[in-house]
């Protein structure tokens, strides 16, 4: 082999010609994945670590978003409930919901008679007996009122202020809070999930980092060989730049895999939680952009990771 194509094959003198170029970077990755190979315990819970790393804040932001877009589409106003004085009767009622349909905001008033709502109840209860021993119908006639999809938080709570005031209203039922409650949750959810990413982010890149160099430092006297025939830090960080490569793309595979099977677990508990309220949420299975996201994540720190590593560890390394 010649001076110059033996500067070629180490990264200094003239530039290698494209084929060269590419023939050392199939090499450099080769041998990585070769040592990847060679300790599969040790390199498979360094992947199981940053795939729970990368599959945690993954989760959080799956099911706030999963929460958020239920929630949004149930952001049109609560429907307010107004129950009437017992003493009001049907015509007054009428009377009452025309006044009512007056006011700005409104979009649709229903009223609900005394009898059409026992007769639900007792449907829905199944306390046929015990409605017949009744004397009296105890339920008032009722009003449901739908405000209009522009009316917000603010408006509502005013709107029920006015129409508890108007005459033959006895109460007005307006439970929204636990509409607030939950996408306050979900809101922190959400910044959690972010922050706790930022966290595992750096935790992999530490972790990673650590490991390129034992890998570095048990790689030492063949760094000094390649130094000593000329080779510039960047050839002799080829190698580790892969590893770290591949190592991180592992890890976002097996992120995928752990975010599927959460995702399918969590998909009843969250149901659930949704049906207390008479909703449902299907919680997001994990789709093909998700499994793309986690991969190029988890390289990309590699990537990060090796060369903040290789950068600090093969500038201490020197030949005699």
């Amino acid at each position: 082999m010649s001076n110059q194509q033996l500067a070629a094959g180490i990264g200094v003198g003239p530039r290698p010609p494209i084929s060269a170029w590419f023939h050392h970077h199939r090499q450099a990755a080769q041998a990585s994945y070769e040592k990847l190979l060679q300790a599969p315990v040790s390199n498979f819970l360094t992947v199981l670590v940053i795939g729970v790393a990368l599959a945690l804040p993954h989760l959080g932001i799956s099911i706030a978003t999963a929460v958020q877009g239920q929630i949004e589409q149930l952001d049109s106003p609560p429907q307010l409930s107004l129950l009437l004085d017992g003493t009001v009767t049907y015509e007054e009622a009428a009377r009452i919901r025309e006044q009512v349909m007056r006011k700005p905001g409104i979009a649709e008033v229903r009223l609900i008679d005394r009898d059409r709502a026992l007769a639900e109840f007792t449907a829905a209860t199944g306390l046929q007996d015990v409605v017949e021993r009744l004397s009296s119908n105890p339920l008032p006639h009722s009003l449901w009122v739908y405000p209009k999809a522009n009316v917000r938080t603010a408006g509502l709570e005013q709107l029920q202020i006015d129409l508890g005031a108007v005459t033959g209203v006895s109460q007005v039922i307006l439970d929204s809070r636990w509409l607030k409650r939950l996408s306050a949750f979900t809101d922190l959810l959400r910044t959690t999930a972010s922050v706790l990413f930022l966290v595992m982010a750096l935790g992999v890149v530490l972790t990673l980092g650590n490991t390129l160099r034992l890998g570095i430092e048990a790689r030492r006297d063949e760094i000094v060989v390649i130094k000593l025939l000329g080779g510039s830090n960047a050839f002799a960080r080829r190698p580790f730049l892969y590893t770290g490569f591949f190592t991180g793309a592992l890890g976002g595979v097996m992120a995928s895999l752990l975010s599927g099977l959460a995702l399918m677990a969590l998909d009843v508990p969250v149901n659930h939680l949704f049906e207390l309220y008479d909703q449902f949420a299907a919680v997001p299975s994990l789709v093909l952009s998700d499994l793309f996201v986690l991969i190029l994540t988890g390289a990309g720190l590699g990537l990060i990771s090796a060369w903040y590593s290789a950068q600090l560890h093969l500038s201490r390394i020197q030949p005699k």
